[in-house]
Formats: structure tokens, sequence, C-alpha cells
């Protein structure tokens, strides 16, 4: 009898234009619980009369907030109960690492993908074949870009120390099959909605700590981490009321999510397997990509 594949689905943001910040974020599983995870999410949009759920489009409609809600609470719920995997990879361009004349964030985002699928495949230990769908908007060719290399590398081989591109890092890791790879639209598939709202709000709790941290603790304990008092938007409150509902959440069930110390999101521990890994750069050779870099690649 073969092994049931396990899927890969994923969604970014903020990896390219004025965003200080981007994230990716993954949510894996045996397809028969991904299946059926995105079968209770599509209820969850009919039942509020929702056709699509975006962070970006978190605002004053109370409709689409409780949907919004809901459909994190059965994501986590998922989550603690060991069905699913949700990784966040989150990167600052205005580190030592990106913050460089000419920098490619194409090419950076491949790398950054790269990263998150290695530490996810290598945390389903034993499994072999895989889906991967990724949002159709996303600005990769999968097919002739990512899988080929993905499929022609090894994991257990000893690695070398070239990680300046995608590319170069492929060459090491084996994703053993990828049975399909496929860019599906976010519109049909709620899961990716589910992914694209973790993105989001994982995001903007680096893009807007401060802000974030001040509405929170006046939300929780009626006071204000500042002096002068700061005013909030519409769509900047109705965006922190999901991240809060996302930390209530994660601090019920004991998912290790930290706010407090860096005030933004973070999980150290894969344990709840959900985990907010924040990239920081590994040295003084770790660079991000540049176009011209990558003009002089050798195939």
């Amino acid at each position: 009898m073969d092994k049931e594949n396990f899927q890969i689905f994923s969604d970014e943001s903020g990896y390219c234009g004025k965003d200080r910040f981007g994230s990716i974020a993954v949510i894996s599983g045996p397809k028969s619980i991904t299946t059926t995870l995105d079968d209770e999410l599509k209820a969850i949009l009919h039942k509020y009369n929702q056709k699509e759920i975006k962070f970006a489009g978190v605002g004053g409609n109370f409709e689409f907030m409780n949907a919004t809600k809901e459909c994190i609470s059965l994501g986590i719920d998922y989550c603690r109960h060991d069905k699913i995997k949700i990784y966040v990879l989150v990167w600052d361009k205005h580190d030592s690492r990106h913050d460089i004349q000419g920098r490619d964030d194409i090419e950076n985002l491949k790398y950054m993908y790269y990263k998150i699928l290695k530490e996810t495949k290598s945390d389903w230990i034993g499994v072999e074949n895989w889906e991967f769908f990724p949002d159709e908007l996303t600005s990769v060719n999968w097919g002739e870009e990512i899988v080929p290399f993905i499929e022609r590398t090894n994991l257990d081989k000893k690695r070398n120390n070239n990680e300046e591109t995608l590319f170069g890092v492929l060459k090491n890791f084996r994703f053993p099959d990828v049975r399909k790879c496929r860019e599906i639209k976010s519109c049909e598939y709620p899961i990716l909605q589910l992914a694209d709202l973790l993105a989001g709000l994982t995001r903007l709790s680096f893009e807007k700590s401060e802000k974030f941290c001040c509405w929170y603790d006046n939300e929780i304990n009626g006071s204000s981490l500042f002096n002068e008092p700061i005013s909030f938007s519409k769509n900047e409150t109705a965006k922190f009321q999901v991240m809060h509902h996302f930390k209530k959440l994660c601090d019920r069930y004991k998912m290790g999510l930290n706010l407090s110390k860096d005030k933004h999101f973070k999980v150290f521990n894969k344990q709840c397997g959900l985990w907010i890994w924040f990239y920081e750069p590994q040295g003084d050779y770790d660079k991000a990509p540049t176009k011209e870099s990558m003009k002089n690649r050798e195939f």
C-alpha cells in the first residue's frame, strides 16, 4: 500500500516593495487532513457569506471579521492536535543581509522558500511523497526553477557552505519526490487563504510592532506604554483585533507564542506544530542575492 502523500500550501506577504519585513507562511500535513481542513474552512466562509478572506481585507466588515477569526481558530485547533504544522518565516529587509544595493527580491524570496521548505520537510520524519501548492500570484516559476532542483538534491549528503543563492543550497537538500506542484488560486482554496492570514498577521506584528504593543497593552490592561496618546485607524484596529485573537488562542493552548520579549510574534519551540522564525543574518558572508550576481550566475 502506497504511503499517503503530504501537502504543502504556502503564501507570502511583503516580500518586495516598500514594506520593511517579508514573510512566508507554510501549512503542511497529510493529504486527507489538509483536504478536510480546506472543506471545513470553506464551510466557515459559506456560513458568513464570504467568497475569500485575505489579511489585507480585514477592516470594519463584521461578517468578514468573524469568518477570519473562525478560520484562524480552526487552523490553530488542527495544529494543536498535531494534525498539521504551521511555519512562518519572517525577514527584515533593513538588516545586514538585505540592506544592500541592487537586492533581488524575487531571488531572495526563492532562498527564503528554500529555508522554510527545508525545515518543513525535515520535521515530518519519514515522509517521502509531497504535493506543493503555492499561491498562483507568487512571482516564481515553480515548475521550471524550483521543483527540478528540489527533486535532484539529497538532504543526506554532506552540505557545502555555498548558500549565496537558492541554487547553491538546493544541491544539498533532498525533497524526495514532489509528485505534484501546481500554482492554485486562493479564492478556490480556503487553506491558502489561511496561509495568507497567518503570513499577514505575523508580518504586521513586526512591521507595526510598537503600535500593536501599545494597542495590546491598552486592550489588556487599560494602560498605554507611551505618554502621548496614539491614534489607530479603523483598519489598524481591526487587524490588531485579529492578531489579538491569534495570540489568545496560542496562549490558551500553550503554544509558546512570545510577544513581550521582542515586541513581535515569535515561537521558539516547534513542539506544538507552530513555529514563527525570524531569520537573522548568519554572519558577514550571509548576503541576499543581487540582480548583478544573478546575471553572472553559472549553471
